[in-house]
């Protein structure tokens, strides 16, 4: 028997489209690339020569683009070392850095061939005079081949770059759209950037935030936003509470940050800018939900894509974390402090009650006052107090000499005014205890109000790690709840004739394998509300050693440098010969694969078919609150049904039936997040969505406020023709096998897959520390 030996053969072509396509989210990436490249050689250029003029121009045409600079330009060892060697860059030095320079990846050249079949490169070096024209063909195109045209052109004495890119006719281009695409990115460069005749730069950094109405505002240099963090800042505060921030010469930890912010409250989405070039939309905790614009010099993109490294993302978190600290410190000096629900809310869960002096508090009779005036006034008598709505006690205790301070119904606002009241004033409490009025003996409890505190007692124990006592008895106030602690104890009192605890007891009793669902869903609606506080998890201690176990060796989804070399490395070990080629695009696709969400038709399933229960469940389980809705933005648990499977990766429920807090659409946490970061999901926390372009940002913030998660997902397609974002209802749903996020009604349309259509996110994933440390 003979051996024979074939040829192993693959279509480079191809292997580069699938690479480009794969690598880049938006089919117009090479455009933003070759934009960026560009942009990069003129500031090169300009770090040299400071008399130096810059200019861009762009050419759109529905099969063709072209990018022209003056800047820099390329020698032709540059061409063969840099611009056609993947994974090569020669930005990567001091001087590029300290120049401003974009993009460092050396992956830019591959961006062009997603889309375009030939790409012509007309470049004359600054420093040499060197001119040189390629052209590369895909079709023609070998790995490690000479198979690049290249010719050496007469000098002209004029520096620069010219990219041709000619599209295949198969990706026609919409030169509409291609236009609004670039003059994001380009929006505030200082440069000129022309793009068919017309200048989309230069862009005042005011003109892309809606400007508020101020009542008062300030400029002020060097000021001290926190320890580590001073800057030049100017302030707006409008009536109703509003803040905007222009933030620049900033210093982070006594070292010069380049860079400058425009921030404004309210606004959520944040874009990023490094050196003026646009990077990528993005949200970080903030309870002022600061958005705006973000023009940092250190800020660091993913290779391939419209993102921030995680450094970055921190970075950004860091300055937001104490730019919240200081708009706090500012609104408590101002009377718009009492309109404004983010401030209230960051003293609450900062427990900083000492702010609290501007903010307003009933009384009965006469109008609203100032705590800090009812502070003055109790220096000479003492005023009374009430928790409660009572209009019999309120009428024995209020008198024109001595009026009645009434406290306000719902948190956080309750807590501002009785923790200032408690450390500055001297108040005294008229009594609005609730009281029980009868206790129902253990002996005397039925079947089903025995089991129902049997199995409340299992779950806030095995799930809560909370020590209680379930009691069922009569209760003031026309209260169906009260809970109270006695030492490590918590106590909870249940009317068994209250609505919500009456249905629990029904179902006992007439569908008992439905039982052990609704109890769970029962704690989480209606007790944990009112127990948060007592989870180990909510402390700052307990926080640290949950954050802790889960902080393990794991997967980081986006291309940063380290990932970028990886990619490099793989290509040089095939060049040297070490893998096959074919080892080389199965390990290149293999570490983009992992970072990819694929949603079709045929994995999407009815959240009815998947989870019977959870609706009718979820309505018959509402919160037991004073005051409907004052629980719906709190940190919450997920909602858990370990013993049920699915494979579905989209849950939805269609518009005949009730919706599920107000969403129709989940889609689930990738395999790989859901094995690194699932435990997160079982802790109470909160959620925040927004969304821009092609990208939705989750941030979920654990209930403890000490830290959070940030799940970042990509398409090739825009989200939604409005960027948006906000606070939502915190509707996690977990399985065995999979953990659902909601998706919002005004994006929902962008998950669910048409019959035979595949929706394709990538995914970034990581968490993030709140407090800056």
């Amino acid at each position: 028997m003979s051996t024979e030996f074939i040829q192993f053969s693959v279509d480079t072509s191809r292997v580069l489209e699938l690479l480009a396509k794969q690598i880049y989210q938006s089919p117009l990436a090479l455009l933003r690339e070759n934009t960026q490249n560009a942009f990069d050689a003129t500031l090169l250029r300009k770090h040299k020569d400071l008399s130096f003029s810059p200019q861009i121009e762009v050419e759109l045409t529905p099969l063709k683009v072209v990018v022209r600079d003056n800047g820099i330009g390329m020698t032709a060892e540059d061409l063969k070392q840099h611009f056609w060697q993947a994974g090569s860059s020669s930005k990567n030095t001091d001087e590029a850095r300290q120049a401003g320079v974009v993009g460092t990846f050396g992956i830019g050249a591959m961006a062009n061939f997603g889309i375009a079949d030939i790409l012509e490169v007309t470049t004359e070096s600054a420093l040499t005079g060197e001119r040189t024209k390629c052209i590369a063909k895909k079709a023609e195109l070998q790995f490690n081949q000479n198979c690049i045209a290249s010719e050496t052109l007469e000098t002209t004495g004029n520096p620069g770059t010219e990219i041709i890119a000619h599209i295949n006719p198969s990706n026609i281009l919409d030169v509409k759209s291609v236009i609004s695409y670039v003059s994001e990115f380009v929006s505030l460069l200082d440069i000129d950037v022309i793009v068919n005749d017309v200048c989309v730069s230069k862009k005042p950094l005011e003109s892309l935030i809606t400007p508020i109405s101020p009542v008062w505002s300030n400029e002020d240099t060097e000021v001290a936003i926190s320890q580590r963090l001073s800057a030049d800042v100017t302030t707006k505060i409008s009536l109703n509470a509003d803040i905007s921030f222009h933030i620049s010469n900033i210093k982070w930890n006594g070292v010069q940050l380049p860079g400058r912010l425009f921030l404004k409250s309210g606004t959520s989405t944040i874009r990023t800018y490094r050196s003026g070039f646009g990077l990528a939309t993005v949200s970080v905790g903030s309870v002022y939900q600061f958005g705006g614009i973000a023009d940092v010099q250190a800020f660091q993109p993913t290779a391939g894509r419209e993102a921030l490294t995680t450094a970055s993302m921190q970075l950004l978190q860091n300055l937001i974390t104490d730019i919240d600290v200081f708009a706090s410190i500012l609104l408590s000096k101002r009377p718009e402090a009492d309109s404004s629900t983010a401030f209230i809310n960051w003293v609450s869960s900062h427990g900083r009650y000492d702010l609290c002096g501007k903010l307003k508090i009933s009384r009965t009779p006469g109008d609203r006052i100032t705590l800090e005036d009812v502070a003055e006034i109790t220096k000479s008598h003492k005023l009374p107090v009430y928790d409660g709505s009572d209009q019999t006690i309120i009428a024995s205790y209020s008198s024109d000499d001595k009026p009645l301070l009434l406290l306000a119904r719902n948190n956080p606002r309750k807590l501002c005014e009785t923790n200032y009241l408690r450390k500055f004033c001297n108040t005294e409490t008229v009594s609005n205890t609730p009281i029980v009025n009868k206790i129902i003996k253990e002996t005397d409890l039925t079947s089903a109000q025995g089991a129902l505190s049997f199995r409340l007692q299992s779950i806030l124990e095995s799930d809560y790690f909370v020590n209680s006592k379930i009691l069922f008895g009569k209760i003031s106030h026309g209260l169906v709840m009260l809970v109270k602690t006695e030492g490590d104890l918590t106590k909870i009192i249940l009317d068994p004739d209250g609505q919500t605890v009456s249905t629990v007891l029904h179902i006992y009793d007439h569908e008992y394998t439905a039982f052990g669902s609704i109890v769970k869903d029962f704690v989480r609606n209606a007790i944990f509300p009112k127990i948060a506080d007592k989870v180990p998890s909510s402390t700052r201690q307990g926080a640290e050693a949950f954050l802790k176990s889960i902080r393990r060796p794991r997967e980081v989804f986006e291309y940063e440098d380290t990932d970028t070399s990886s990619l490099s490395f793989i290509w040089n070990d095939y060049s040297e010969g070490k893998i096959s080629l074919n080892e080389a695009v199965e390990r290149s696709q293999a570490a983009v694969r992992n970072s990819i969400q694929i949603v079709e038709s045929n994995n999407a399933a009815r959240v009815s078919d998947v989870i019977p229960d959870v609706i009718p469940n979820e309505h018959a389980t509402a919160p037991i609150t004073e005051d409907e809705g004052t629980q719906i933005l709190s940190a919450l648990p997920a909602i858990t049904r370990l013993d049920v499977t699915s494979n579905a990766k989209l849950l939805t429920i269609p518009k005949d039936q009730p919706s599920l807090r107000g969403y129709r659409c989940f889609i689930a946490l990738t395999e790989k997040v859901r094995a690194d970061m699932g435990d997160f999901f079982l802790q109470p926390h909160k959620t925040s969505i927004v969304w821009g372009g092609q990208k939705v940002l989750f941030i979920f913030l654990h209930h403890s406020g000490e830290f959070g998660l940030y799940y970042d997902l990509q398409t090739r397609d825009s989200i939604s023709e409005h960027s948006g974002g906000k606070s939502y209802q915190t509707s996690t749903m977990i399985i065995k096998n999979m953990i659902y996020i909601p998706v919002p009604e005004e994006i929902e349309q962008s998950f669910i897959p048409t019959p035979g259509e595949r929706k394709r996110f990538e995914v970034k994933c990581d968490l993030l520390r709140v407090d800056g440390s």
